[in-house]
């Protein structure tokens, strides 16, 4: 058994091939358990992932891409573009700017991936690995950014110490075939 708290910021770590993507889509609705069953109390959750999907369209389609609230105000948007310093300039933020997977830099596709989350109302953030691509600077932005969404956080990551705060950690502790979980 495995309870996330509500509100709670949980960093999950493990070694590489432990199942920390695996508990992840399980907890997302992406897998489905072979036996057992996994209760998640909202069904607005937000993932993102070390390569979030970029489309080639404009910028706006790209935020609202996988929303079930399509209509939401440029005014949310670009709140959170200007609040993720998504381009250096914020100052001319035109959400019918072309982009794509090349047009933008890996930080900035990633920070879409947050931007597209937070904007459709989520109450529960899945990420999975998803700073590992980015700068100390940006990190901390979204860090800072996410410490002041009351939200639930789910957080898989190779290394703790990317995060300043969390409020629970999990280990998966792969041995000798089993699987354990462990709080710390």
């Amino acid at each position: 058994n495995l309870i996330i708290e509500k509100g709670k910021h949980t960093i999950i770590t493990g070694a590489n091939g432990s199942g920390k993507s695996t508990l992840l889509g399980l907890m997302s609705g992406i897998f489905y358990p072979n036996q057992g069953k996994v209760q998640v109390s909202s069904n607005k959750v937000g993932y993102v992932s070390a390569t979030p999907l970029i489309i080639n369209s404009n910028l706006r389609t790209n935020l609202i891409y996988g929303n079930n609230q399509k209509n939401i105000e440029d005014e949310i948007l670009i709140k959170y573009i200007e609040s993720f310093k998504l381009f250096s300039d914020n100052s001319k933020v035109d959400l019918e700017r072309s982009v794509s997977n090349k047009t933008l830099s890996m930080g900035q596709m990633q920070k879409i991936g947050f931007i597209r989350a937070l904007a459709s109302g989520i109450e529960v953030l899945i990420l999975d690995e998803s700073t590992s691509n980015l700068d100390l600077e940006s990190k901390e932005l979204i860090y800072k950014i996410l410490s002041e969404e009351k939200i639930t956080i789910i957080n898989s990551t190779h290394s703790k110490n990317d995060f300043l705060k969390y409020d629970k950690h999990l280990e998966i502790i792969f041995d000798e075939g089993n699987r354990n979980i462990i709080s710390r």
